[in-house]
């Protein structure tokens, strides 16, 4: 089954200006190899990007190595070929992320309204938030309007996007542009 190896701290912002946070995901096969790629998730709603097959590893240490080596420049060379994929291989790697409980598939479900967190445990929402994946952070930026002025939140960290969330909504809290 395919799992996020490494969120990488690189973007890429598209032609149509759509930005993309950056993951290496892989998976063991049958020969006890690794073999990984790297996903582009965009900002929006639209599709997730693969690579083909990256890098094949002995090991899941060995393939994560290799994820947190990667430069900038390899991601953004990297990105024309997960746009240009259209092989049955990554077909299939989209609908078994797609099926499985991953970070992608939480950030649908369960997303919790952080002006209630707010109201009701504004001592514990940091923690709450900070045990979510990435994709739900984004996703409750997204669906809470936490981020009116659609500032690029792809080089933040996912402890800073738990800030970045508690900030943004005891700010309209204060400022009456939201009530719980």
């Amino acid at each position: 089954m395919p799992e996020t190896i490494v969120d990488l701290r690189h973007r890429v912002i598209d032609p149509d200006g759509t930005e993309f946070y950056v993951s290496v995901a892989g998976e063991q096969r049958r020969d006890r190899e690794w073999e990984g790629w790297l996903e582009f998730v965009p900002l929006d709603e639209s599709d997730v990007l693969l690579t083909p097959t990256e890098t094949t590893q002995s090991s899941r240490a060995a393939l994560q190595h290799w994820a947190e080596t990667l430069t900038g420049t390899y991601v953004q060379g990297a990105f024309p070929r997960a746009v240009a994929a259209t092989g049955d291989a990554t077909r299939v790697r989209v609908v078994a992320r797609r099926a499985m409980p991953s970070a992608a598939a939480a950030a649908t479900i369960d997303v919790p309204d952080p002006f209630q967190l707010l109201r009701d445990r504004p001592e514990t929402m940091a923690t709450r938030l900070g045990a979510l994946p990435r994709a739900t952070l984004l996703n409750i930026i997204a669906a809470s309007d936490l981020n009116p002025a659609g500032e690029s939140l792809a080089s933040l960290n996912d402890r800073q996007l738990v800030t970045f969330i508690v900030t943004a909504a005891d700010a309209q809290l204060r400022i009456g542009r939201r009530q719980v």
